[in-house]
């Protein structure tokens, strides 16, 4: 019981430091900033693509492969399936 109400007290001083100390720091735009927000629009645009595929030929690629394993992998896990059900 003794260490429970320690490690509360531990954890109310983290938060109140953490907070003292994320009250005095500035926020200074990162040098990546204007291509975050070029991003941002990129990918914010409703034209009915799925955000997975938004970033070309490699996302529909990747998509493609991705289908395929899974296809694959549950196509071999029935074959195994009827393959120990039925004896021979």
């Amino acid at each position: 019981m003794n260490s429970s109400k320690n490690l509360f007290r531990l954890t109310q001083s983290i938060i109140k430091n953490t907070s003292r100390n994320a009250s005095g720091l500035k926020e200074v735009p990162s040098k990546n900033f204007p291509k975050l927000k070029k991003n941002q629009e990129h990918f914010g645009v409703e034209d009915g693509v799925l955000i997975h595929l938004k970033g070309g030929f490699f996302d529909k690629l990747l998509l493609l492969i991705t289908t395929g394993a899974v296809t694959v992998g549950t196509l071999e896990g029935l074959r195994t399936f009827y393959i120990l059900a039925v004896k021979k």
